[in-house]
């Protein structure tokens, strides 16, 4: 194989490993077929491209010549043990000898064991790859509560798409053991579910090598997965309510067996009183448990405390939305690029010092507001990807209680947790209140009975809040007529989206319908009103129908999707451009 002199990336590495080992000959079924070597020739044919890629992923060479050649020959899905022995035309005996390397590749987080020990290159690394970059473990240094919860949700999710749970359950042991100020940390110690010690080196056991001793008295892997467990549903889901049976799915068999010993009285949560059993009608029903409240409170209490009735509906990182092309009438776009400079981390801090040495509010307010499908909630979320700030999403239809009072402090609570997370977050996130009308309504002038109070006090505290605001407060809604007129001068930067011109539903059409004739295009855009919304809705009734009667929709028939979006209206008979 001939070397070559450019400077090596991670993609190059791999590729040229992946073209070293390749071979053909003929399968068992008579044609031609790739196959791979793997063995100590190839190693020393690719020793410097596997060098640099064990350096660049924290591997070692063995390592990433196997990683290169498993990335390959999955092709982004999942592979068996069988499809590497086959792959690599050795018996499947002798694939045992590679355990202890896939062992490290999956330590190092580059590859995950799916359902029925099946193999794949996780979906953070294939990212990864895909902009020639080596893959680096998310740091657990300098967390605070919040961002500890929602990694652990995560590492949750993860679990039940197949991360391995010893794995998952050392990375939430050393998130706590690497930010041992925070609450989550300070009550794990306190209960000993999981005791800080000075003598440990470091925060992640790689090995799995540590013992009890190393951990003093900390409670086993089983109970200590469970407090987890608990602190990811309650968090997360809004759960607090459990049997055994909703947490089955996160342990081994083994683990399993130690869990079950709570029926007996003998869990050591139950006995520190860190979980308590649900009352049911009056009575204490053993095979119903939750976090105390008491334990709660301190888990929780320097990121907004115990959830009352759910008023946020999570965490929405902007590393997770996908990036989306939008068209948007002149006048439009030019306001939302406005938006995106300010809200850039190089423009968002100048300002604010800016209008804070004038005396001004720093806060920044924008409302989105106009037709349905027009893209407002899209908009906000390729702000927040293309600025990199997370969206703290109100669950408006949660934060309204029958209960008398629950509300308001709903409301207070959902701003405290928001000040909060912009204290502990290096990138301001942005506060979206999604279809704000429901919540963002008109005060009622002598307001008598206890729902117009209620709603007036609702708007006082919204009104409060967004005067005093430090940070990002973004409100979408298609009902403008429903919002209250004081709610206007709050709001600095409002835009209206509107149903878009013929040149850019042209354009909507040309991006989402590639192979559609640029004349359909336009005839399609001047003769049908449609938002953006209502042309994605055509184009997923084209594909299902396609996918349906196993062959492509006429224009005829996307003539009559259109058609059928325009419900109330009469068809448009014309045929000019069909």
């Amino acid at each position: 194989m001939k070397k070559t002199e450019e400077t090596l990336t991670v993609l190059s590495a791999i590729e040229a490993v992946v073209n070293a080992a390749r071979y053909e000959k003929k399968s068992r079924y008579g044609y031609n077929d790739e196959f791979f070597r793997f063995n100590e020739e190839l190693m020393e044919e690719v020793k410097k491209e596997a060098a640099y890629l064990a350096s660049e992923l924290a591997i070692t060479p063995k390592q990433a010549v196997l990683f290169s050649l498993i990335t390959e020959i999955s092709q982004g899905g999942d592979l068996s043990r069988g499809d590497l022995s086959d792959k690599f035309q050795t018996r499947f005996v002798k694939m045992m000898a590679f355990e202890e390397d896939l062992g490290a590749l999956e330590k190092a987080w580059l590859i995950r064991k799916k359902t029925c020990r099946k193999l794949c290159v996780s979906e953070e690394v294939q990212k990864c790859l895909q902009k020639n970059k080596p893959y680096r473990r998310p740091s657990v240094e300098n967390m605070s509560t919040f961002s500890i919860l929602s990694r652990i949700s995560r590492l949750f999710q993860s679990v039940d798409d197949g991360l391995d749970r010893s794995l998952a359950l050392a990375e939430m042991d050393g998130m706590l053991l690497a930010n041992p100020d925070t609450c989550i940390a300070k009550t794990a110690d306190k209960y000993e579910i999981l005791k800080q010690n000075d003598q440990l080196d470091s925060f992640f056991d790689p090995d799995n090598s540590w013992t009890q001793d190393d951990y003093q008295k900390s409670m086993c892997r089983a109970e200590r997965m469970l407090f987890y467990a608990m602190c990811y549903r309650y968090h997360d889901l809004n759960d607090d309510e459990y049997t055994w049976w909703n947490f089955k799915n996160y342990y081994d068999e083994d683990d399993m067996v130690e869990l079950q010993e709570m029926y007996k009285d003998e869990s050591l949560c139950l006995q520190a009183k860190v979980m308590a059993y649900v009352s049911v009608d009056g009575m204490l029903v053993k095979d119903r448990f939750k976090i105390a409240d008491s334990v709660k409170e301190e888990i929780l209490a320097d990121c907004g405390g115990l959830h009352v009735s759910a008023p946020m509906a999570g965490l929405l990182k902007c590393d997770t939305l996908k990036e989306k092309q939008l068209y948007y009438d002149p006048i439009v776009e030019d306001r939302v690029k406005t938006l995106e400079e300010l809200l850039s981390e190089k423009r968002y801090g100048k300002v604010r010092e800016a209008l804070e040495e004038k005396g001004l509010r720093t806060g920044f307010t924008c409302l989105f507001y106009g037709s349905p499908g027009t893209g407002k909630t899209e908009t906000v979320y390729q702000l927040a990807r293309r600025t990199g700030r997370d969206i703290v999403m109100a669950d408006v239809s949660k934060l309204k209680s029958c209960w008398v009072g629950e509300s308001e402090k709903n409301l207070k609570e959902l701003f405290a947790l928001y000040k909060k997370t912009v204290k502990e977050s290096k990138v301001t996130p942005i506060l979206l209140f999604n279809e704000a009308d429901a919540i963002f309504g008109k005060r009622k002038s002598g307001a008598e009975n206890a729902v117009d109070k209620m709603e007036n006090s609702l708007q006082n505290i919204i009104l409060q809040e967004m005067e005093d605001l430090q940070g990002i407060l973004i409100a979408t809604t298609n009902l403008t007529e429903n919002l209250d007129k004081a709610f206007e001068r709050r709001f600095l930067y409002k835009v209206r989206f509107d149903n878009p011109s013929s040149a850019v539903k042209c354009k909507i059409w040309n991006s989402m319908l590639p192979d559609l004739a640029s004349e359909d295009a336009k005839y399609l855009s001047e003769n049908y009103d449609f938002s953006g919304g209502q042309i994605e809705n055509i184009i997923r009734k084209r594909l299902i129908q396609s996918i349906l009667s196993q062959a492509e929709p006429t224009k005829e028939d996307l003539i009559g999707f259109c058609n059928e979006e325009l419900i109330g209206n009469r068809p448009n008979k014309t045929r000019i451009g069909f």
